[in-house]
């Protein structure tokens, strides 16, 4: 509280600097301690039991008493109040929860490893490698070729390519992994009877630009 006769630099109760031309009263609390009050918090005092300074022996004992239990109520709701207000500056803003990623698509059913289906990794591994440049120009200077791939039943993963003319053949192996397909020349001759009996079970064709394929997919 500021000395007698000397305007307070602030309220005891709300701590706002008091401007100029503004006043305060002089107030008892209900502990018995003086306290300056500006006019915005006067009617909060009283209503919690404080008694105006100059009208200290009017109050009656009685009343002070009745008020006391207010004042206490009031002085410990507001200081309350005032810890949750640092509390809740002191607490950063919280960051925004990022949204659950959306559940994985369920896996595909790969498709059976048939004895076709492996015929058919085996040519497109052929029509995606150099050799196939080989057989389109054989194909421009003696026609088309006859065209076998045969698997054998010990070994599924290795398909044997056999294109043919009636003055050559070649010969091609692919190894087939879950990288891809392997594709080496074998061998080749000059008499189509010069090749084993499943190696003339023609099942395949050849296009004017060496790409093989069975002969269900030219049917179809």
């Amino acid at each position: 509280m500021a000395a007698a006769g000397s305007q307070p630099q602030a309220c005891d109760v709300c701590e706002r600097t008091i401007l100029k031309g503004e006043r305060t009263r002089e107030y008892v609390s209900t502990g018995g301690e003086k306290r300056a009050v500006c006019d915005l918090c006067r009617a909060r005092v009283e209503a919690a039991g404080w008694v105006r300074a100059d009208r200290l022996d009017e109050q009656a004992p009685a009343s002070r008493r009745e008020g006391r239990a207010g004042a206490s109520r009031w002085i410990a709701e507001r200081a309350s109040r005032m810890r949750a207000r640092i509390e809740q500056a002191r607490e950063p803003a919280g960051d925004p929860q990022p949204e659950s990623p959306p559940p994985p698509p369920p896996p595909r059913a790969s498709a059976p490893n048939t004895p076709e289906r492996r015929l058919r990794r085996a040519l497109d591994g052929f029509n995606g490698s150099e050799h196939r440049r080989t057989v389109a120009g054989l194909t421009r200077s003696l026609g088309e070729p006859r065209v076998s791939a045969v698997s054998p039943p010990d070994a599924p993963d290795d398909v044997r390519l056999t294109v043919a003319w009636d003055l050559s053949w070649y010969q091609w192996g692919v190894r087939l992994s879950d990288e891809g397909a392997d594709v080496r020349a074998l061998a080749k001759g000059a008499e189509v009877g010069e090749l084993a009996d499943p190696d003339r079970a023609w099942n395949a064709r050849a296009t004017d630009d060496g790409e093989l394929q069975l002969a269900a997919e030219r049917d179809g």
